[in-house]
């Protein structure tokens, strides 16, 4: 048992140097391009557009934001890592020890909630001090942070090992991830879109719940009860842990 906690600590420490080690490829063109966006569209066109929700346009765009900032890099960290070990071979290493499949999965996972999480402290408190905005239920926005990070990490543990080739991680982003956080309501109330066909997707839309909560949590905007969304996301992550451990233990695209 101990030795399995060593083992998955090392794990843990060299997924988290991953990202940590050459930040300039990693992590900090998301920083930049995420001030970008909360630049460009909240505080210049921001200034001239209505408030939502009772706030800011600046206000109710940011929590979309920094949600999609930790989705996206809880997802990256695991997705690729896995699949590099693989086609590099060095996955077989720890497959040939007496560590526990479980162990392995759970180092890849808090790797990736690591990354996503340390994506939405700093976007969210770097910006909600630069503009005063005070942060509205901070346990709750923790807790979505939390279980948000780790349903992402889960599902990149899944798409590292089923992709066939590198081109299979960035595309779930592409045609996946990217248009169910925009459906979501990252950038507006999907209350005000006019198309019916798009609102009914929308509200389709799992990830809209998760917007809706994570934005209550930050700015008090409330839309849908944060708790059914929080209860939502909590099963969607045992759902995704589950799953994950079982194809990781099936060995499938792992073993030769």
């Amino acid at each position: 048992m101990i030795k399995d906690l060593t083992a998955m600590r090392m794990m843990l420490i060299r997924e988290i140097v991953r990202f940590t080690r050459k930040p300039n490829r990693t992590i900090l063109p998301s920083i930049i391009s995420a001030f970008l966006y909360i630049f460009a569209f909240g505080y210049a066109l921001g200034s001239v557009i209505p408030p939502m929700g009772g706030v800011r346009y600046i206000e109710f765009m940011l929590p979309g934001i920094v949600l999609m900032q930790v989705i996206i890099h809880a997802y990256i960290n695991p997705a690729y890592s896995i699949y590099s070990s693989r086609e590099d071979k060095y996955i077989e290493d720890p497959l040939t020890t007496s560590m526990r499949y479980s162990s392995m999965v759970i180092a890849y996972v808090l790797g990736g909630m690591a990354r996503g999480l340390f994506m939405g402290i700093i976007i969210s408190a770097t910006t909600m001090l630069l503009f005063g905005i005070p942060m509205y239920d901070v346990p709750l926005f923790m807790l979505f942070m939390i279980f948000t990070s780790a349903t992402f990490a889960c599902f990149g543990v899944m798409l590292g090992q089923w992709a066939s080739n590198i081109e299979d991680v960035g595309n779930v982003m592409s045609y996946l991830l990217s248009p169910l956080l925009f459906l979501g309501g990252v950038f507006f109330s999907i209350d005000m879109v006019p198309g019916e066909i798009i609102r009914t997707l929308s509200y389709l839309d799992p990830l809209t719940y998760v917007v809706d909560g994570f934005r209550y949590s930050m700015i008090g905007v409330l839309r849908t009860d944060p708790y059914y969304c929080l209860l939502a996301i909590i099963i969607c992550f045992l759902i995704t842990l589950f799953l994950s451990l079982r194809l990781f233990k099936s060995g499938y695209h792992l073993k030769t």
